[in-house]
């Protein structure tokens, strides 16, 4: 394991630092923020070959006072394809995650799981539960992340196909991937196609994510979506013990609003919040909302938990070691516009209800 030296990533200094595993994989890490920052410490789990991108706006709000940790899984991102035979599965993922934590001195967390990154927060919570102060889902469901992907089940019967093909013709569809993902026709259909919020996504964001996206072997990427799709954390919902949010999207076509919902209302004393012209991109649509519904939460409601438990964390004793440069203009700060405790959220509401589910 060896750690590197102060760069940028995504806009922001960080410390970059190499974990390697036991069976041979290598990870890259980006520690943002002030490493004496108060507890907890907030850890990204992003969604398949995401990379952080969907966070890139939100970023120098969050490490301002708080740090920040973004892992890239095997494979992706600065992650190098592990060796073969690829172990991707949710619980090893999860694994990956607690050996980052320890690597960095982490003792507390609050995960927070964007898309198929909740899935793996729920396991790290199954498996390393002394490192997770609080759980977040935006946008992420608790596993089969393809069961009702716009609204019918045939993706998920046509995967085993999809990873058939990339293994039997791997050079023809990586040159392939390599060369539609990126275009300028994908980024045109993916603004205009309804699956994001064109009047609140940057194209040069969602090209970030399409260029990520194309740099991942696509036969890992396909076998990591399987593995995802196969697994499910939802029998460990109703025995979370600390405080939870989830933040869904109205207009969700990947992971629908039922299906949050329901995910929800099966863990105890969830906060929950919906925004209404939200789609699967989330955090990137209204990256400084979701910045303060991260830090209020934290202050709110998991340093109050930890300090009940008696686990005072640390006092911030100076500037950040890693300080965070100011964020690209991504429009003036608003009221945050999620409803909660609503099954049918209507785009024309803007104000913000509130309340815990029991």
């Amino acid at each position: 394991m060896t750690e590197g030296p102060v760069g940028e990533y995504l806009g922001q200094r960080a410390i970059r630092v190499r974990l390697r595993r036991e069976d041979g994989a290598s990870l890259r890490l980006f520690s943002f923020g002030p490493r004496d920052a108060r507890a907890p410490a907030l850890l990204i789990l992003d969604g398949i070959g995401c990379n952080g991108w969907a966070f890139e706006r939100s970023l120098p709000q969050l490490s301002e006072r708080r740090r920040v940790v973004l892992m890239h899984y095997r494979g992706t991102g600065q992650s190098p394809d592990p060796p073969r035979p690829w172990r991707l599965s949710m619980p090893v993922l999860a694994d990956d995650a607690a050996a980052a934590c320890e690597h960095l001195g982490l003792s507390s967390v609050v995960a927070v799981g964007f898309s198929m990154g909740f899935p793996v927060a729920l396991e790290l919570y199954r498996r390393h539960r002394h490192l997770v102060a609080g759980l977040v889902s935006l946008a992420g469901p608790s596993g089969r992340v393809l069961a009702n992907f716009q609204g019918t089940q045939a993706f998920g019967r046509l995967l085993p196909l999809a990873l058939a093909t990339t293994r039997i013709a791997h050079d023809l569809t990586t040159k392939i991937w390599r060369k539609v993902l990126p275009s300028p026709l994908s980024r045109a259909i993916g603004l205009r196609s309804g699956q994001v919020n064109a009047d609140r996504i940057e194209a040069a964001d969602l090209e970030l994510y399409m260029r990520g996206i194309a740099a991942m072997n696509p036969e890992l990427f396909v076998a990591m979506l399987d593995e995802a799709h196969r697994h499910s954390a939802a029998d460990v919902l109703p025995s979370i013990a600390v405080p939870s949010l989830v933040v869904a999207g109205a207009r969700d076509n990947f992971i629908p609003l039922s299906t949050m919902r329901t995910l929800a209302f099966a863990i105890p004393r969830v906060q929950w919040k919906v925004y209404p012209d939200a789609t699967h991109a989330l955090p990137a649509e209204y990256p400084l909302e979701i910045a303060r519904e991260l830090l209020e939460f934290v202050d709110g409601s998991v340093a109050p938990f930890l300090a009940a438990r008696g686990q005072h964390p640390p006092v911030q004793a100076s500037p950040a070691s890693v300080p965070a440069q100011a964020s690209p203009a991504s429009g003036p700060a608003q009221a945050s516009p999620a409803l909660t405790s609503t099954a049918q959220a209507s785009a024309a509401a803007p104000a913000a209800l509130s309340r815990s589910a029991q």
